[in-house]
């Protein structure tokens, strides 16, 4: 079997610079010559700079699961899923592609969602179902695994109230405007005919790097190392321009 791109999941690769050469939609910056006075473009740095923080709170090592279990490397895995979205969310917003930027804040958010799931939710027989090898008879029944509503339902639950409130929020102010736009539905087809609000980017961005953070402190959790738990946990404290700060109504996907 050949080698794929990516599969290396037990490392914390650093970084992708985001494309640098085109501005959001309705952003009054020039491109190029004064990318740094584009709101947009200097709060994908910033966040650049925030995930360079944590990631300096690993080993360059990669990451080495305190308990090696099938469910704490799927947690792992989808934990993986939720951070390279949040790349490719705020990398969208830079490239000027706010919509598909939107889908992706989406699937990022399912991704942590079923991080946690897997953590705190998941019967062993749902996890042996994900951790089968890739065959027709596997994906078949995986289809008869919880939706994210249900996942969302047994975790508020079960998980500690730090994540809850966090995945809650979203599926309350944020998830269903999303959905529409990974089924291309009213809201990205309004949205290309009348500009995507800078604002309303800011905010996401803020909301994916929300939830970049959650996952990052998962893998610190998977780790079992209570000093790096708290230095990543405490971290967004030094970076509150770029994060939501605690659950609120207020950076949502709403029109």
């Amino acid at each position: 079997m050949g080698t794929y791109r990516g599969a290396a999941q037990r490392t914390l690769p650093n970084r992708l610079d985001p494309v640098r050469d085109c501005t959001l939609t309705g952003s009054s910056s020039a491109p190029q010559d004064s990318l740094c006075d584009d709101p947009i473009l200097a709060l994908a740095d910033r966040s650049d700079e925030f995930e360079d923080a944590i990631l300096d709170c690993f080993p360059s090592t990669g990451v080495v699961l305190a308990i090696e279990s099938e469910q704490n490397q799927l947690a792992l895995s989808a934990c993986h899923l939720c951070i390279e979205h949040s790349r490719v969310v705020r990398t969208a917003f830079a490239i000027d592609a706010p919509s598909s930027a939107c889908g992706v804040l989406r699937l990022q958010y399912e991704a942590l969602l079923r991080a946690s799931w897997l953590l705190f939710a998941a019967t062993p027989a749902q996890i042996e179902k994900l951790g089968r090898e890739l065959t027709p008879e596997a994906e078949l029944a995986a289809k008869n695994l919880p939706t994210a509503g249900e996942m969302l339902s047994k975790v508020l639950a079960a998980a500690p109230a730090g994540l809850t409130a966090h995945l809650a929020e979203f599926n309350e102010y944020s998830r269903h405007a999303l959905n529409s736009y990974v089924h291309s539905g009213i809201h990205p087809l309004r949205r290309v005919r009348e500009g995507f609000p800078v604002e309303m980017a800011m905010n996401l961005i803020r909301i994916s790097n929300g939830l970049m953070h959650m996952a990052y402190r998962m893998l610190a959790n998977l780790m079992g190392s209570q000093r790096r738990m708290d230095k990543v946990t405490h971290l967004y404290k030094q970076f509150t321009d770029c994060c939501p700060m605690a659950p609120s109504g207020e950076a949502s996907a709403k029109s």
